[in-house]
């Protein structure tokens, strides 16, 4: 079994998803902090408010890249400008209901990105994500 990480950040307006990713990662027992994100502006701002703070931050965010106003890509593209200012290395997937070759070729472009995950996000894709995290 996977060790636990202490923070997992969950971006996603889908209510539906975001609630089963993270009543996965609560059945697993993957993360002692989960946290949900509707809208790409309120986890920019807490990443940059919070940019000292190494128990505050994540270890792991997964965020959809299709949402009403700001997106995924504008995330990531917030993310990089702040990346450097960060006290503590953040680990980011893609989960989308997308698997058009055009948005998983864009995501490989993207060195912040760990892995692409095409919805529903399984039990055991959430277990390797975290295993990758924490190498035994």
């Amino acid at each position: 079994m996977p060790k636990k990480m202490s923070n997992l950040w969950i971006i996603d307006d889908d209510p539906m998803s975001s609630f089963y990713i993270k009543r996965l990662a609560e059945l697993g027992e993957l993360a002692n902090i989960i946290t949900i994100y509707d809208k790409v502006r309120g986890a920019v701002d807490y990443l940059f408010h919070h940019k000292s703070s190494i128990e505050q931050l994540p270890d792991i965010i997964l965020v959809d890249i299709y949402m009403p106003g700001a997106d995924g890509w504008d995330f990531l593209e917030e993310y990089r400008k702040i990346k450097d200012q960060l006290t503590k290395k953040i680990e980011i997937y893609i989960i989308s209901s997308s698997n058009h070759p055009k948005d998983v070729n864009r995501a490989k472009q993207i060195p912040e990105v760990k892995a692409y995950l095409v919805k529903p996000v399984t039990m055991a894709g959430l277990k390797e994500i975290v295993a990758r995290h924490n190498p035994s």
